[in-house]
C-alpha cells in the first residue's frame, strides 16, 4: 500500500501518484504504457514507473499521456505520443519514461488532452503536441513533437485542457488559447485564437 505519496493526479482510466523521495507509481489502463512501467498490462495495484528517481510532480492527460517534473528541472513522458505530446521528437507511444527535449528548467507541467505545457523557472511557457485549433499559443497550428514557445511571459501557472490551454501571469492577469467556439477563452469571441489572449 501507498503511506508516503505526496502528491496525485487522476486520469480518465489510470492514476499516478509522487511517493516522498520522487518515485512514481501508476495504477489502472496500461494500454499505450501509460503506467510507464514498461509493460501495457493493466494493473489492479500501484506499479512503479521507470528510471524515475526524483520526481517532484506529476501530471496525467486524459488521452493517455503523462509528464512528471524531476528535481532538477528536466520533464519526463511516456504513454500515448501519437501527436507529439511526450515532447521527444516523436510520435510513437512510450511504454517507459523519455525525457522531453530542451527543457532544463521546468518549475510545472501540464498535460492536456493531446498536448503538453511546462513552465519554465523564468516565467516563460512551452508547449508540444497537437497544434490543432492553436491549443500551442505559439501563432500556428502544426503538431509540434518538440517544445515550442508560447508567445507570452512571467507566467505562474498553466493548465492544459482538452482544446484549449490558459496561463495565469505573475501579477494575476489571466490568458487562454485555443479552442473558443464555447467561449471557454473568456475574451469576449467564440472564434479559436492561436496565441494568447486576455480573459476580460
Amino acid at each position: 500500500s501507498i503511506s508516503t505519496a505526496t502528491s496525485v493526479s487522476v486520469a480518465y482510466l489510470h492514476t499516478c501518484a509522487v511517493i516522498y523521495g520522487g518515485t512514481v507509481k501508476c495504477w489502472g489502463s496500461g494500454e499505450y504504457g501509460r503506467l510507464g512501467n514498461g509493460s501495457t498490462d493493466n494493473q489492479t495495484s500501484p506499479v512503479s514507473v521507470s528510471n524515475i528517481s526524483n520526481a517532484i510532480s506529476i501530471s496525467t492527460g486524459v488521452n493517455s499521456s503523462n509528464c512528471a517534473v524531476l528535481s532538477g528541472g528536466t520533464v519526463k513522458c511516456w504513454g500515448y505520443g501519437g501527436y507529439g505530446q511526450l515532447g521527444n521528437g516523436s510520435t510513437s507511444n512510450q511504454t517507459s519514461p523519455v525525457s522531453v527535449s530542451s527543457i532544463s528548467t521546468a518549475a510545472s507541467v501540464s498535460v492536456g488532452g493531446k498536448h503538453t505545457c511546462g513552465v519554465l523557472s523564468g516565467g516563460a511557457l512551452k508547449c508540444w503536441g497537437s497544434g490543432e485549433y492553436g491549443r500551442l499559443g505559439n501563432g500556428d497550428t502544426s503538431n509540434q513533437s518538440t517544445p515550442v514557445s508560447v508567445s507570452i511571459s512571467t507566467v505562474a501557472s498553466a493548465s492544459a485542457g482538452g482544446e484549449h490551454t490558459c496561463a495565469v501571469l505573475s501579477g494575476g492577469s489571466l490568458k487562454c488559447w485555443g479552442y473558443g467556439e464555447y467561449g471557454q477563452l473568456g475574451n469576449g469571441s467564440f472564434d479559436n485564437q492561436y496565441t494568447p489572449v486576455t480573459v476580460k
